[in-house]
């Protein structure tokens, strides 16, 4: 089996169409091709030369000067007997009893016939059967621009030299995204930096979290724990984090689960969950605890889910954790079904709502960063109550509101910004605070920027042509400004409605 699939066809088409294959090369090292040859040119095929001495014997009938052949063989040919012959091949070695045949090859297309195609050949020659099941075909890594590096372009990016500069860390996940399914990747200095930046996260995170539970005493655990909503949404999250990296890997899909540890811990963990979290570990008392503990589970989870993407650094932290041996033999983390909670991710969702809207409204109409804002939500009964209940400290401070309450039928006065938060609308008295009449000549030039934006980014979404061609991930990417312009769109215009 072929992945991706569409090689198999290539693969098959040239294996129905094969051509002789010339084996000798005139190269300074290599097999020595095994043919001597007598005084007439009479070849003879041997083992070594003795072999080949008795067959000219039999053919001549007397003892005859050879001449081995001068030229070695073809570098694919040796390079096929390496899946049986680094294992003590033709000697049934226990190695090669129990490595051969393997599972799965990873390699790239540029080789498919050279090498693949031939190990095939040699392990059903000699050894019987095929020497893997499963091909994984990996694209090309070209430069940012496209081209095949080389030295003589002067384009190649020297693994040795991102080793002092990135880590190799920051390589490996940087090329674990190379995993997608086009022929060609490429491969700039940004990405790495991306990677670095990163790792970095990483590292800031979880030197947040051990000097957050420095004091956790070792016999605690979560089991029967009354958790808060931000804890069930985290453990949520990680137990689908879990399940999608695990199903990707399965898959080969591995930029796939790298996107999903890299939105997981960016998006998720550090951008929401430590900033909630941090208002229960200023206290005393069981909720400061129960957040220590849900910290340590889901580092732990994390480092074991990035350890094959990222082994260097996931080691060393592992082992700040009071962890005894190395990651590399701990368990990979299990999927937990019980741990998926729509509910608090629910809840949670809609005080993210809540916090980008009023983050996104401090934006655009320039409120001071120092000012802390009063906050009024009606609507929804229900939903308002979940707010205030679990998320309303959390959603004051990193919203910076002195003030967040309920009112079933809110009347704002003049100067009142309106957002929409779920079912809920949100309104920010802001008389006093922002100049609105340069605010609203301010908005009308933004709303028109926004538009021509968007209208641009429609008409592409439109073209059949491109949605038939670009890769998956652009369209994606298209599609998500595009939401992103939209609703930008609509807070302007509330904002200019008043």
């Amino acid at each position: 089996r072929f992945i991706p699939e569409r090689w198999t066809k290539l693969y098959f088409e040239w294996l129905e169409n094969i051509r002789d294959w010339c084996i000798s090369r005139q190269l300074w090292w290599g097999h020595r091709i095994p043919v001597w040859y007598g005084p007439d040119g009479q070849a003879f095929a041997a083992m070594d030369e003795e072999e080949a001495r008795a067959k000219a014997r039999v053919h001549y009938g007397r003892e005859v000067e050879l001449r081995q052949d001068e030229d070695v063989l073809d570098t694919w040919f040796s390079s096929s007997l390496w899946p049986f012959s680094v294992m003590g091949w033709p000697d049934r070695t226990p190695d090669l009893e129990r490595f051969y045949p393997t599972s799965l090859l990873i390699t790239g297309f540029d080789i498919l016939f050279f090498w693949v195609a031939r190990m095939v050949m040699m392990g059903l020659k000699f050894m019987g059967e095929v020497p893997f099941r499963e091909v994984y075909i990996t694209p090309l890594i070209v430069d940012e621009k496209g081209q095949k590096m080389s030295k003589s372009r002067g384009n190649i990016i020297d693994p040795m030299e991102v080793k002092e500069t990135h880590g190799m860390d920051a390589l490996r996940f940087t090329l674990s995204h190379a995993s997608a399914k086009g022929r060609a990747w490429r491969l700039s200095w940004d990405q790495l930096d991306e990677s670095r930046n990163f790792l970095n996260k990483i590292w800031n995170m979880a030197r947040f979290v051990l000097q957050n539970t420095e004091d956790l005493p070792a016999d605690l655990s979560l089991e029967g724990r009354q958790l808060a909503w931000e804890d069930r949404w985290i453990l949520s999250r990680l137990a689908r984090t879990v399940e999608k990296v695990r199903t990707e890997l399965d898959r080969y899909n591995f930029h796939l689960a790298a996107d999903a540890l890299y939105h997981f811990t960016w998006d998720e963990l550090c951008d929401w969950y430590l900033e909630v979290v941090k208002v229960r570990l200023a206290e005393e008392g069981e909720g400061r605890r129960t957040a220590q503990l849900v910290l340590r589970e889901v580092l732990d989870n994390l480092l074991r889910l990035m350890h094959p993407y990222m082994p260097f650094i996931t080691d060393e932290i592992w082992r700040q954790l009071g962890r005894e041996g190395t990651i590399a033999r701990a368990e990979f983390p299990r999927p937990l079904p019980e741990r998926v909670d729509p509910e608090a991710e629910d809840r949670f969702s809609l005080f993210q709502e809540l916090v980008t809207e009023v983050r996104a409204i401090r934006a655009e109409l320039r409120v001071p960063v120092k000012a802390e804002l009063e906050a009024v939500i009606s609507g929804e009964r229900g939903a308002a109550q979940a707010l205030l209940d679990g998320f309303s400290a959390a959603a004051r401070k990193l919203a910076r509101l002195s003030s967040l309450r309920y009112e079933e039928d809110y009347s704002p006065p003049e100067g009142t910004a309106k957002g929409v938060v779920g079912p809920l609308t949100l309104y920010l008295p802001l008389a006093g605070v922002v100049d609105w009449a340069a605010a609203r000549e301010r908005l009308e030039k933004e709303l028109s920027k926004v538009e021509g934006e968007l209208e641009r980014l429609e008409a592409r979404l439109s073209n059949p042509d491109f949605r038939s061609r670009a890769p998956a991930e652009v369209v994606a990417k298209a599609e998500a400004e595009a939401q992103a312009l939209r609703a930008r769109q609509a807070r302007l215009r509330r904002h200019l409605a008043g």
